[in-house]
């Protein structure tokens, strides 16, 4: 008794505060919803507003010119939909076991109130709740908002079990109910609401649990899903233990359906008979949701994390895309990924026993617009030891979820030629492509220090002589472009690449050490597609982008987005120059294997690491770039030496690039490129230094910064110039020659010279030999010179029989010899 009557004096207190709050004039509760109610939701982020909560965010694809769905992100499973999609039934099932006298109310239903605090005084338990469905929606609205912003004192404060909690609410149902319709209340009330298993709304709910929409559920299946509302995880039907108590209340809201005259005694009976039957529609949500684009779906997700035009910090950003109901319209052509995708994943499958990896990406030229990006790996967020399932991101940079990127090889070489091309140099120039070790002062790099020999060879270790820039360019020469890497410097070949978008994909700074011309540093392929484009894009490279354009579903306004970021990056006439030698390259060169079989114009450049841990082929038409790279994610397997299927290794980057740009050409073909300037294709002229006399050393560096190529004759020759240095060269001093001609030098060996023995020889032969020694002149008396006419016993007459220098004597080189001939007997 006593106890009772503690319980009803708590419920006077409580009664007469709820009345206090409940008799407040109205223009008061006016004035209150004005500074409390309405005020409470406007601080709230737009995209949880009553009547427009947290919702998901769809991705979408380009695909004959309409969006495609790919991948929904949510932090709660929710699919917000109208009041006019949800299926009277539910709405029917709702009225009548939350609140049946929903439409009759203010927002507060006062009877229902009494009745519960008299329920809560006299049995000490929790009978039926007073909270109208008003008041519950904005309870969880402001849980909603707590939770969102992280703050567990207003998650509290929104559901702590307090007289003033409760005042709260009254005032604030009271408030919204003056500016929404019951309509939009319910309706937001059900895209809130929770359904287990990380679902929230009636729309995810209905599609989850039953495989139907919400306007489509039927009486049994909206009363499942009312009986949910009091204990989601304990009513849900996709847990057999559940199922005789999920009945059980799901037969409760029918009955209260039938005594709310929704329905008749007759249906009730009927509906209670059918079992809860789920039919259970789970699907993977995220990018993993479609594995055929998982990972472009991915670099989305990142450039969005990564963009200050989502949000100020990275949690702002996260939120927004997980709650904002975003509709992210990509670049992504649906059927040139789709064609990524399986030829990468044919050509190197998943499984392959060496694990080997393989990435493509595709750039529209003159955009940065990303068309396709996929590899051959399963996209999959769990770590495990599994090989073939990744969240790395080959084709990106470390900062957009993707690796520490890969070398290069010769593909770099694009970078050189487009230096050399600005530099003056020409396609027609020679190069010495002689093997050699390079030392550390026969390279300039004004941005910082370099150090040590550098001995680099070709592939297979092929020998070359002299080779032109372009012939150099062709076949991918190592030598070649190490001689043409000395004329430049190293920095102003970093700075170049930097121009076209290149850095490394772990985020340090280009390397631009000697080996850098060769392609060490590690780049991403999205990098070297962008790279590319620019080539293809008249020398003006365009930063990629993903996203096209985005709106906020609630509220149909478009949110701003990243842009692509253009500038030049070479003249025009280079990047002609310079896409006229990678045409051959793919014409008849390393690259000929990717030739697609129409008749496209294609340039490209080939490239492989050492011992072919790494290997890529990236080109371009007029309108696509495509970046193709086929190598070891961890591990030293020669790609060379595998074979897929009959496809040796070294091939594989070729047929995926070729098979994917086949489909790029269908749909979006290509042109001609711009021819370049004449001047490009010849050689250009320098002026034959002065060599005479100088030290070997000295002649040749003398000749190599001239732009000539220079050797040294095997053979020394007679010479007034001091023994060891010059004494001839094959081009005059002053003369204009090719950049690039070879000039060889002779030595000198000395000034001196013993004359040979010619007694009997004719005057012919007596010549030819003195000249062979060296001498610059050999002469026949005249017949006045009676003194060099002799008899000789021994020697025929008109004879040679002896020297002027005699035979044995040392002589000046490059003085005159008089024969001295015999008048016989």
């Amino acid at each position: 008794m006593r106890k009772l009557i503690g319980r009803l004096f708590g419920l006077s207190a409580i009664a007469g505060l709820l009345t206090f709050a409940l008799i407040t004039p109205v223009a008061a509760v006016a004035g209150y919803a004005s500074s409390a109610g309405i005020v409470a939701f406007e601080g709230l982020p737009e995209y949880i507003k009553p009547v427009n909560a947290s919702q998901t965010s769809t991705l979408y694809a380009n695909q004959d010119g309409k969006p495609v769905a790919l991948a929904s992100f949510y932090h709660e499973n929710r699919i917000s939909v109208d009041y006019d999609q949800m299926s009277p039934n539910m709405i029917n099932a709702v009225v009548a076991t939350e609140d049946p006298r929903f439409f009759q109310h203010g927002g507060v239903d006062i009877l229902a109130l009494i009745r519960a605090t008299l329920g809560v005084a006299t049995s000490g338990l929790s009978g039926p709740g007073g909270s109208t469905i008003t008041m519950q929606y904005v309870k969880n609205t402001l849980v909603e908002a707590a939770n969102i912003e992280g703050d567990e004192a207003g998650i509290a404060l929104a559901t702590e079990t307090t007289i003033e909690r409760k005042i709260r609410e009254i005032r604030l149902a009271i408030a919204l109910e003056s500016v929404s319709t019951k309509q939009e209340i319910l309706a937001g009330y059900l895209n809130l609401a929770f359904f287990g298993n990380r679902i929230n709304g009636i729309e995810a709910a209905s599609n989850y649990y039953f495989g139907v929409k919400a306007k489509d559920l039927s009486v049994p299946q909206a009363a499942m899903l009312t009986a949910m509302l009091r204990a989601p995880n304990a009513y849900k039907p996709d847990v057999a233990e559940n199922l005789p108590i999920a009945k059980t209340r799901r037969d409760y809201v029918i009955n209260n359906m039938r005594d709310e005259g929704y329905i008749t005694a007759a249906e009730a009976e009927t509906y209670k008979a059918e079992p809860v039957v789920p039919n259970i529609n789970e699907t993977k949500t995220g990018c993993e949701a479609n594995q055929a684009t998982a990972y472009f779906c991915d670099y989305v997700v990142w450039v969005v994390r990564n963009s200050e035009e989502f949000g100020p910090t990275l949690e702002d950003r996260e939120v927004l895309l997980r709650r904002g109901g975003l509709e992210i319209y990509s670049t992504m052509d649906l059927e040139l990924q789709n064609t990524t995708d399986e030829v990468v994943k044919a050509e190197l499958p998943v499984d392959n026993r060496w694990a080997l990896g393989a990435a493509s990406v595709s750039v529209e030229v003159g955009t940065g617009r990303v068309l396709s990006m996929s590899q051959n790996r399963i996209f999959d967020q769990e770590v495990d030891d599994d090989p073939a399932t990744t969240s790395v991101n080959y084709s990106t940079d470390k900062a957009y979820g993707g690796s520490s990127g890969f070398q290069t090889g010769s593909t770099y070489k694009i970078f050189v030629l487009a230096e050399w091309l600005s530099k003056g140099f020409l396609l027609g120039d020679q190069v010495d492509a002689r093997d050699r070790v390079w030392k550390v002062e026969d390279f300039s790099a004004k941005c910082g220090g370099i150090a040590g020999d550098w001995d680099p060879n070709n592939f297979g270790n092929t020998q070359f002589e002299y080779l032109s820039a372009l012939s150099a360019t062709i076949q991918s020469v190592n030598t070649a472009y190490a001689t043409m890497a000395s004329f430049l410097d190293l920095c102003d070949i970093r700075d170049r690449a930097a121009a076209f978008g290149v850095k490394r994909a772990d985020g340090n700074e280009l390397l631009y050490v000697q080996a850098s011309v060769l392609g060490t540093n590690e780049l991403s392929p999205l990098t070297m597609a962008a790279a590319m484009s620019g080539f293809a894009n008249d020398g003006i490279y365009c930063s990629p982008i993903a996203i096209d354009r985005v709106v906020v579903r609630s509220t149909g306004l478009e949110m701003k987005v990243p842009t692509t970021e253009c500038n030049r990056a070479v003249t025009s006439e280079v990047a002609a120059a310079a896409s006229y030698a990678f045409q051959l390259v793919v014409s008849g060169g390393t690259g000929s294997a990717s030739r697609t079989p129409d008749r496209v114009p294609l340039a490209g450049k080939t490239g492989s690491t050492d011992r072919f841990l790494h290997t890529w082929m990236t080109g371009y038409s007029s309108k696509v770039a495509t970046a193709t790279w086929v190598g070891n994610v961890s591990g030293a397997q020669n790609v060379g030496g595998v074979s897929i299927d009959g496809t040796p290794g070294g091939i594989l980057r070729h047929e995926i690039w070729r098979q994917i740009m086949t489909v790029a050409n269908e749909l979006y073909p290509g042109e001609a490129f711009p021819s370049p300037p004449s001047m490009y294709l010849g050689a250009s002229t320098v002026v034959m230094p002065d060599v005479n006399a100088l030290p070997p050393e000295i002649a040749l560096e003398i000749l190599r910064d001239a732009g000539l190529a220079a050797q040294i004759s095997a053979s020394q020759v007679l010479s007034s110039n001091p023994p060891g240095t010059v004494a001839a060269a094959d081009h005059a001093t002053g003369a204009q020659l090719p950049r690039g001609t070879l000039v060889t030098i002779s030595l000198s060996r000395g000034g001196t010279v013993a004359v040979p023995d010619v007694a009997g020889l004719s005057i012919a032969d007596a010549t030819a030999r003195l000249l062979s020694y060296g001498f610059s002149a050999v002469s026949a008396p005249q017949p006045s010179q009676g003194q060099y006419f002799v008899h000789s016993s021994t020697v025929p007459d008109g004879m040679v029989v002896g020297t002027n220098p005699p035979a044995g004597s040392s002589a000046d080189a490059l003085g005159a010899v008089l024969l001295i001939i015999s008048k016989g007997p």
